[in-house]
């Protein structure tokens, strides 16, 4: 395990799902947050500090495997850098085998949905959109690499100046106290990430290997979050990817840990979910909500919805 950062600026240690969910979502934005057994012990711990008004620097462990789906960002860019663990984080039609050695970037208009393993400790540096579209070369908001490689040069040089900000956080340092000083700073993080990724191209075999997604995969994972409820067959997928069922069924398992089927099945109960909470008990029927995605096996359904949200569909959408 290795050492918690900004320990001066504690928000949160708890136990409970609920109050991890509630707290970081305060910070960031709703999101579905599940480990992935029943008889998980959660033991998270959240700090966090702000870098001027466009950066926050932040410190998450849960210490459970935990599965978190926020949907998209909107509003800010996300950096996640590993500092023990392991995390599988799809970014759009890409999933990025995330470590120590390789980040995950998520922008705002791409979905995003991830893995923590147990071990798994983050640094997450939060950028605000509208600060990164005002810095790039031609004021338009960037959709970066998902993966960040961490040891090429550029990305080095970048690590860099944010550990200063986690050593001045943690010290007690002037940087962020004064906010003259951090905002310029932020800005600074904000440019030399943008410098970073347009120059940081992974060098070596291993490091494209972590960018899971094969063009196979990401044709296929693509055609099913485009069209969720269409009632797509294996062999069509591979046919659309250009691959053979087989090679296609190997490819899902390798990089993703699941057959196709079984990732349809997750996009379509991710997106009865989204409805679930977004709507009321008086405007919204569970059953037909299944149904429109593509799960018409109401059992199957309901049985499936609870291994991965600890939670019945109809309890969803009770709120």
């Amino acid at each position: 395990m290795a050492s918690a950062i900004l320990k001066r600026h504690r928000l949160l240690a708890t136990t409970d799902v609920d109050e991890a969910r509630e707290r970081v979502a305060g910070e960031f934005c709703p999101h579905v947050l599940t480990p992935t057994r029943r008889d998980a012990a959660l033991d998270m711990l959240y700090n966090s500090v702000q870098c001027g008004d466009d950066v926050k620097l932040n410190y998450l462990r849960y210490g459970a495997e935990v599965r978190i789906n926020p949907g998209t960002f909107d509003d800010f860019y996300l950096v996640q850098v590993p500092l023990a663990g392991r995390a599988r984080v799809r970014v759009g039609g890409h999933v990025v085998a995330s470590d120590t050695a390789h980040a995950s970037v998520g922008s705002p208009s791409e979905p995003v949905d991830m893995v923590w393993s147990a071990d798994c400790e983050q640094l997450l540096v939060y950028m605000r959109r509208d600060a990164v579209a005002a810095l790039s070369s031609d004021g338009a908001e960037p959709v970066f690499q998902p993966m960040l490689y961490l040891q090429s040069p550029a990305v080095r040089s970048w690590l860099r100046m944010v550990r200063l900000a986690v050593d001045e956080a943690d010290s007690g340092g002037s940087i962020l106290a004064s906010p003259h000083t951090a905002g310029h700073f932020a800005q600074a993080l904000i440019a030399g990430l943008l410098d970073a990724q347009a120059s940081s191209a992974p060098e070596d075999a291993d490091a494209c290997v972590r960018m899971a997604g094969s063009k196979a995969v990401r044709t296929a994972l693509g055609l099913m979050t485009a069209d969720a409820a269409r009632p797509w067959r294996l062999q069509e997928l591979a046919v659309e990817a250009g691959v053979s069922p087989r090679a296609l069924q190997d490819a899902f398992q390798r990089e993703l840990g699941a057959p196709p089927m079984q990732e349809l099945r997750r996009i379509r109960l991710d997106n009865v979910r989204r409805e679930l909470l977004a709507g009321t008990p008086s405007s919204t029927s569970v059953t037909d909500t299944a149904a429109r995605w593509g799960l018409f096996h109401l059992g199957r359904f309901a049985q499936h919805y609870r291994d991965a949200y600890g939670e019945l569909p109809s309890q969803t959408l009770a709120g």
